[in-house]
C-alpha cells in the first residue's frame, strides 16, 4: 500500500514566493509576473505586473496587490 503526502495549497504557494506566476481572476482578468509575498487568505504581492488579454499585455504595472477572494487560481511558473 503506497502513502501519498496531499499538498496544501497555501503551504505549495509559500515555498514558491519570488517565482512567476498567473493569476486568474474571477472577472476573468489574467495578471503575469512575480509573487512576492502570500498571506493565509491568499491575498498576493506581485511585482513587475502585466496585465494580460489572450496571451497579449495589455497593461504593465509595477506592483499589484491581488485580494484572495477575487482569484479563480494561481498557476506557478514550472506549469507555463
Amino acid at each position: 500500500m503506497s502513502q501519498t503526502t496531499s499538498k496544501r495549497p497555501l503551504t505549495v504557494l509559500q515555498k514558491n514566493t519570488k517565482k512567476d506566476v498567473i493569476v486568474r481572476l474571477k472577472s476573468e482578468v489574467e495578471y503575469k509576473g512575480k509573487m512576492e509575498n502570500v498571506d493565509s487568505y491568499m491575498n498576493l504581492i506581485m511585482t513587475d505586473a502585466e496585465e494580460v488579454n489572450q496571451g497579449k499585455t495589455v497593461g504593465k504595472f509595477g506592483r499589484v496587490i491581488v485580494r484572495g477572494n477575487n482569484v479563480l487560481f494561481i498557476k506557478l511558473e514550472n506549469e507555463f
